[in-house]
């Protein structure tokens, strides 16, 4: 006779002791990551990790909208590009060549530097797939759970081909093309990766890298599962031309088309990023409809696009966050930097840039406090400078060291020596 035994979970609580607002220390639920509680005085037990007098603790800053491959070409882009010429001599020159390694070291470069920056959670838009189902994808997911950062990642839906377009630009969109049911039988692949630290969700890239169909398909398939969609919307004057060419109706207004006429179910898991070319009427369509704004000023800004109108949005009560977009087309991946350039650009009170930072929910993962609930990803800072960081409750930086420091050292080396080689 065959006995069945069943193992039996032993749950132990994590607590990590330090001043927190009013509290001394919290107690972390070592399976799930998130925070239990929050208490005064004196630890239940004796604490897994304690700061003393001069350290403070604060919930890890989110990275609402990043191309973290994109960091591969931080040698070779140039600060004078508009957005043009900087997709002409990056994405458009070498995603073609991309492998599942040159992707990884990017994207470990990239995490790396965020957690550096005290960025402990990233929402990633990836459209780079080249043909290879999720081979790449499962690159990027892999650099994040090797460095350390928690995962957001979208899988970004490319279904258009400008077959006008020069041969570079045509070639790269179609390695990043996937027709909307590819798109969505590979996001539904990526749900067996899925982990504490690691939520996949589908993404749309634009009105000009998507049919109607991929967009209601996407939106449809998010609001299925629970996900946030990402979608790039209005960054440059090129989708309100071609909405108003195919339509008759701005980018916003066809999304709330799409609703109103039944072929969408709801826009309020919509994460649109960028915004800079949008009216008035579409910026309260967008409250109305319960969407929420990322913007990537400083990123927009470099190459030319714009400058969205960060007030007018707070003003209708639009959820905002921020974001970094890629590193090459950036200053850096530091969201607290591109807090301040939003306040300095737009003459924000305190209470106004406290707006751009914000909690964020996808698939039962709540990050951006330090509440019952929440995931535990804390930064812990002295004298103003992260000391320690910690993601699920989980330490990925100790004594202001990052312990993935020898991966990250080793992708430095990987994409520095790639970049020798091509110039020899």
């Amino acid at each position: 006779m065959i006995l069945a035994t069943t193992r039996r979970v032993i749950r132990v609580d994590i607590v990590i002791e330090g001043r927190y607002k009013e509290f001394d220390y919290l107690t972390v639920d070592s399976l799930t990551g998130k925070i239990k509680s929050l208490g005064k005085g004196r630890p239940p037990k004796e604490p897994d990790y304690s700061f003393g007098d001069g350290f403070v603790l604060s919930a890890g800053d989110f990275n609402a909208h990043s191309h973290p491959e994109q960091s591969i070409y931080v040698e070779i882009a140039d600060k004078s590009w508009d957005l043009a010429r900087w997709c002409r001599e990056t994405i458009y020159k070498y995603s073609v060549e991309m492998t599942a390694e040159m992707i990884y070291h990017g994207c470990v470069r990239a995490f790396g530097r965020m957690l550096v920056y005290s960025e402990t959670s990233v929402m990633v838009s990836f459209y780079c797939h080249n043909k290879r189902g999720n081979e790449l994808d499962l690159a990027v997911i892999k650099a994040a759970q090797d460095v350390g950062i928690r995962l957001f990642f979208g899988r970004m839906n490319y279904d258009l081909v400008n077959q006008e377009a020069y041969p570079e630009k045509r070639a790269s969109q179609l390695s990043y093309y996937e027709s909307p049911e590819e798109a969505e039988k590979n996001f539904i692949g990526l749900l067996e990766y899925e982990t504490d630290t690691v939520k996949a969700a589908p993404a749309l890239h634009s009105f000009h890298a998507n049919t109607l169909d991929a967009v209601i398909r996407g939106i449809n398939l998010g609001a299925e599962y629970g996900r946030k969609v990402q979608y790039h919307l209005s960054e440059d004057e090129g989708d309100v031309k071609i909405c108003l060419e195919n339509y008759g109706m701005r980018p916003v207004e066809v999304l709330a088309d799409l609703k109103e006429t039944g072929r969408v179910s709801s826009l309020d898991h919509l994460l649109l990023s960028d915004c800079v070319w949008t009216s008035r009427r579409e910026k309260e369509l967008i409250k109305e409809h319960g969407m929420a704004v990322v913007f990537n000023g400083r990123m927009n800004e470099r190459v030319k696009a714009g400058t969205a109108a960060v007030r007018e949005y707070m003003e209708l009560g639009v959820p905002v966050y921020v974001g970094t977009d890629g590193e090459a087309s950036n200053d850096d991946l530091s969201i607290d930097n591109e807090r301040k350039w939003q306040r300095e650009k737009h003459k924000l009170s305190k209470e106004e840039e406290k707006m751009l930072q914000r909690p964020f929910e996808m698939a039962g993962v709540r990050v951006g406090e330090l509440e019952a609930g929440f995931a535990a990803d804390i930064k812990v800072c002295r004298d103003g400078k992260p000391d320690a960081l910690f993601v699920g409750g989980k330490p990925v930086m100790k004594d202001g060291v990052l312990l993935s420091k020898k991966i990250i050292s080793d992708s430095e080396a990987f994409i520095k020596d790639m970049w020798q080689r091509r110039a020899g």
